[in-house]
């Protein structure tokens, strides 16, 4: 494998720029060099997150009993209430929800 990979690439541009960057630039400029701080940050935690979202989206189908190309078909299901008892799909979607918000935003 070669390194640095792309996750240590990300790390060390976000280090460099929030060490060397942000600290000098003018406070016009501040709040748009924040948001490209919280993108790197967010891409750096998606690639050290790996693939969990075809696992997620895999285990999403076995539930259902369908591909993961069914989807619209499953959400109306959803809105129409044929899930709301099912508890393994409630934890699939709690464990959907919460590995989006811990690489959105980990705090």
């Amino acid at each position: 494998m070669d390194r640095p990979d792309a996750a240590e690439l990300i790390a060390i541009a976000l280090a460099r720029f929030r060490e060397e960057i942000l600290p000098v630039l003018p406070a016009d400029r501040r709040l748009a060099a924040l948001m490209i701080a919280n993108a790197l940050g967010i891409a750096e935690r998606e690639l050290a997150a790996g693939g969990d979202d075809g696992t997620i989206a895999a285990a999403f189908a076995t539930l259902i009993g369908e591909t993961a190309d069914a989807v619209p078909a499953f959400v109306a299901d959803l809105r129409r209430g044929r899930w709301d008892d099912d508890a393994d799909l409630h934890h699939l979607l709690l464990q959907d929800a919460k590995a989006r918000v811990a690489i959105a935003n980990p705090r």
